[in-house]
């Protein structure tokens, strides 16, 4: 039951991602603040240091993905192999809404993150492909 919950979380979240696809280019200081967190933010799901992540949610994502929930993320994480760099990095704006996308290099397959931001630099959505 938890996983069908995250699916649809992270379903959700995917389509207000396809949502922010037609999002404005922002700046080179406001990319680099917003890929800077979303490192760390992807450092601390390496580490599963989950309780970390969760403090820096919004209120929506915090009722939406409970701690518990997001352990499920270990196996992913673990099958990607060792964490290597990070490839690429985008920022967008989207209503306020700063859309961060991240390719991070493993030793067995890459990952797709998506951490979305609001203006208070709360995490508004994750998304892990």
């Amino acid at each position: 039951m938890k996983k069908g919950m995250f699916i649809t979380i992270l379903v959700t979240m995917l389509m207000l991602l396809v949502a922010a696809c037609g999002g404005n280019k922002v700046d080179d200081a406001t990319a680099e603040k917003y890929i800077t967190q979303a490192e760390e933010i992807v450092a601390l799901l390496n580490e599963q240091h989950y309780e970390e992540i969760y403090a820096k949610f919004n209120d929506e994502m915090k009722a939406d993905l409970p701690v518990e929930d997001m352990e499920e993320l270990t196996p992913i994480i673990e099958e990607s192999g060792n964490f290597k760099e990070m490839d690429k990095a985008s920022v967008e704006e989207e209503d306020g809404q700063y859309v961060t996308v991240l390719v991070g290099k493993y030793s067995n397959e890459n990952r797709v993150f998506t951490i979305t931001f609001n203006n208070d630099d709360e995490i508004a959505g994750l998304f892990i492909k």
